[in-house]
């Protein structure tokens, strides 16, 4: 096995990319239509429903190639997730300054797993197409 088949990571055929935008409209008119019904569906539960499918079309996005997949690219790609992940931790720590002004304590649910997803893959998603922009200047 090569070094390079370590980091090699599949992805997506671009076909999968008009697939992902149904994941952003589409919870939240799910969420509308069960408060419509009256299920008795909970805020929080509601933007675990949203973030989760968020976190899913984002995902679907980053993971979908490029029209032209080259070096280049995968170095943007990588950029992207570096970026990405930093301000992950920049926006976790907002969040907890700002629930701690709010709340006046530290509370351990206001991180859920679809809300730190969502979060990860749309700051690499705008990263990726930052570069992506910045390189056709």
């Amino acid at each position: 096995m090569k070094n390079d088949d370590l980091m090699y990571v599949p992805m997506l055929e671009r076909k999968w990319r008009p697939l992902s935008f149904l994941f952003f409209p589409l919870p939240v008119v799910i969420v509308i239509v069960l408060a419509l019904l009256q299920v008795g569906l909970s805020p929080d539960n509601a933007a675990e429903i949203i973030y989760g499918s968020w976190a899913v079309g984002f995902t679907l996005l980053n993971l979908s190639k490029e029209k032209i997949e080259d070096e280049m690219v995968k170095t943007f790609r990588l950029q992207a997730f570096q970026t990405g992940f930093f301000w992950l931790m920049c926006g976790l720590v907002a969040i907890m300054v700002v629930n701690y002004l709010r709340f006046g304590e530290f509370r351990q649910e206001i991180f859920s797993a679809p809300l730190v997803l969502f979060l990860l893959n749309a700051y690499v998603f705008a990263a990726f197409e930052y570069q992506k922009w910045r390189s056709n200047q």
